[in-house]
């Protein structure tokens, strides 16, 4: 799988190769405790504030166009692992929970 999908590459910074790369500013902006790291539930939280942001029509799954330019179509069919052309809230949150997974480069459970 691609992980350049992660959620925060497609929501904030397209692109970016992996979450551990995002600046402070976003990590705090995850970080609802307050206690300067992410851990896998407040990740997971971001992830699904992420998919309902994106899901503009609401129906539960993520066209391409849906995710717009933020998601290459390489990213989108690595993801999409059913391939029925569409992301469900499932597959995107497997694919952020795989990038969180490989952004905690010191096996933590959390990036900071």
């Amino acid at each position: 799988m691609n992980r350049t999908f992660s959620a925060v590459a497609v929501f904030l910074l397209a692109g970016t190769p992996t979450f551990a790369q995002v600046s402070g500013n976003y990590l705090a902006a995850m970080d609802t405790n307050g206690d300067m790291s992410v851990d896998a539930n407040e990740f997971a939280a971001f992830t699904d504030k992420v998919f309902t942001t994106l899901d503009a029509d609401k129906n539960g799954a993520l066209s391409q166009a849906e995710a717009g330019t933020t998601v290459s179509a390489e990213q989108f069919t690595a993801v999409d692992t059913n391939r029925n052309g569409s992301l469900s809230k499932s597959e995107f949150a497997a694919a952020a929970k795989a990038d969180f997974a490989a952004s905690d480069l010191d096996k933590n459970g959390a990036l900071n």
